[in-house]
């Protein structure tokens, strides 16, 4: 599902495909669902909040008027809370407002993970109408930085274009699935043209986000063309107008994750099957270039032009002097990456995580992101908002041992190897490590965990305390999760079709994820629940048992 926050209008939009693919969309405005943040029921209430910001590119001053309601909600240790809105119910007025209060309990939740933890219990699984873009532009000349040439595949379609321009009257005669324009423009506007048509829900490209897209809103301004066309809802991150005037300056790129076309999903292919290739532990890539990755995952690598192999002088002269070679270059780009996906699941993989924790896609990438909406649906109490700009605590993390600095490499005999299957989850269920389980000193039903740093002298403050006496929610959605996981692999082993076989592969992997995003939950001291205390006590369990594990081995 695309869920789609429409910068400076009262409303949030979902899109979707019914059974039969046909588009759904469902329109929720401000007031129906009042972005809103915690504070203690004793502090002062305030009746309003004087905001100065910028719409649409220009200065405003807005006067917000505060609401509060008692709603029986809760800190971590049993404070009693109240429920803080606003009128107008704006989202973007949360960061502004929270500095009114010393402590606040969840301002740091974005107004589209608000939405989905409150009010989405599961997203609908339709396929997904995807394009498959790439982009070449002229380096040098007197069209430098103009796009010279679009490729794209449509997987509904299963039909690839190549769409190029020439400056000039000489008719170059080329091969293939391309269409010649006589101007950029005209290029331009078909593309958009086929965006609008076709209206792909994901927009998938190599880098994307970091060059394609900033580079055709760039060239659409140029052109005289309103890039806010090829969104939906008719708006994207950073593209103001008014008037029909142009306000706002280029976009020189956006994050890998960030979402800025509106009512469309924007994946960097790279980043996708980068966190893929790392989840089925395949170690490091060296690099996620294309020609790279499309090497050593597909065996073949991208074109080169016999006449400029060179890239420097392609990508200067090919376009003109060399242009066969140079559209099937651009359409064995966007190829490879089509490949790629398909032949890894990867986006797939990605949509997988984002119906597992039901959550809007930008939330699939950052463990802090995936963990705390799961945490935020299933904790009893409110975490206090996050604080990104505050101190860092130091503890120590995984056990590394370095054969060369404990002097003990070369070639030695009866090496034995061992493996812990989900070391962390592991600890966190065997030492009952959750955030309100931790105490203050030992009880009679309880653990302790000692985290000095190794070899150091132990102190009192050393020691930390957990009771057993109720399982906590951490080491629960430890053991929920690993429940779902089996069943996932039971149904992926009984596949009988390779599509099959993926898909719960798929779900069990986005399991897996989830999983090894709680640590992650707890160990990034700028999240709202983030708990050194809970972090040091994992990676001090997980260097106890990896110890403990190698003296035995040492025994045999």
């Amino acid at each position: 599902m695309i869920i789609t926050a429409i910068d400076n209008a009262n409303k949030f939009v979902l899109r979707w495909r019914d059974e039969n693919n046909k588009r759904l969309e469902s329109e929720v405005g401000y007031a129906d669902f009042n972005p809103y943040f915690y504070i203690l029921a004793n502090e002062t209430e305030r009746s309003g909040v004087n905001i100065t910001e910028y719409v649409n590119g220009r200065k405003d001053s807005f006067r917000i008027n505060l609401n509060y309601t008692v709603d029986g909600s809760v800190s971590l240790d049993g404070r009693a809370l109240k429920k803080v809105t606003w009128t107008p119910p704006r989202p973007g007025y949360t960061r502004e407002l929270r500095k009114q209060w010393s402590e606040t309990f969840e301002a740091d939740v974005p107004f589209h993970y608000r939405y989905a933890i409150d009010c989405l219990t599961n997203l609908p699984e339709y396929k997904l109408r995807k394009f498959y873009w790439d982009l070449e532009w002229q380096q040098r000349g007197p069209h430098d930085g103009a796009i010279t040439c679009i490729s794209y595949y449509d997987n509904y379609s299963k039909e690839s274009k190549v769409y190029w321009w020439q400056p000039d009257s000489i008719n170059r005669k080329v091969k293939g699935h391309s269409k010649p324009f006589d101007s950029e423009r005209k290029m331009l506007s078909a593309f958009v043209d086929d965006i609008i048509d076709k209206d792909p829900d994901m927009l998938i490209a190599w880098f994307g986000s970091k060059f394609d897209l900033p580079k055709l809103i760039e060239r659409l301004q140029e052109n005289g063309i309103d890039p806010r066309a090829i969104s939906p809802c008719h708006d994207v991150k950073g593209v103001y107008y008014s008037d029909g005037v142009k306000l706002s300056k280029s976009v020189k790129n956006y994050t890998p994750i960030e979402q800025p076309v509106r009512g469309r999903l924007i994946l960097n292919l790279d980043l996708a099957f980068e966190r893929q290739w790392n989840d089925a532990q395949r170690g490091t890539l060296p690099s996620l270039a294309l020609d790279y990755v499309s090497e050593n995952v597909l065996g073949e690598k991208k074109l080169v032009s016999e006449r400029f192999p060179d890239k420097n002088q392609f990508f200067s002269r090919g376009w003109l002097e060399d242009t066969q070679n140079y559209l099937d270059y651009a359409k064995k780009d966007v190829d490879l990456i089509v490949r790629i996906d398909e032949e890894n699941y990867t986006s797939e993989a990605i949509l997988s995580l984002q119906r597992l924790i039901v959550a809007p896609f930008d939330a699939c990438f950052y463990a802090s992101n995936m963990g705390g909406i799961y945490f935020m649906r299933n904790a009893t109490w409110k975490a206090p908002t996050g604080d990104k700009e505050g101190e860092r605590i130091e503890y120590e993390g995984a056990m590394i041992y370095n054969p060369e600095s404990e002097g003990t490499n070369g070639l030695h005999l009866g090496v034995a190897a061992f493996d812990f299957a989900g070391l962390y989850p592991s600890m966190m269920i065997a030492r009952n490590i959750s955030w309100e389980t931790k105490s203050t000193e030992p009880t009679e039903f309880g653990v302790n965990v000692l985290i000095p740093r190794d070899f150091s002298p132990v102190k009192f403050e050393d020691w930390k305390y957990y009771r057993t006496d109720e399982l906590g929610l951490l080491p629960k959605a430890v053991l929920d999760l690993k429940k779902l996981r089996t069943e996932y692999k039971k149904r992926m082993y009984m596949a009988k079709e390779p599509s099959e076989y993926a898909k719960w592969n798929n779900n069990q992997l986005a399991v897996k994820r989830l999983m090894a995003s709680f640590y992650g939950v707890v160990g990034y001291q700028g999240f709202g629940w983030a708990d050194v205390d809970l972090a040091a006590s994992i990676t001090a369990s997980a260097r106890e048992a990896i110890r403990e594990a190698a003296f035995k081995v040492m025994e045999l």
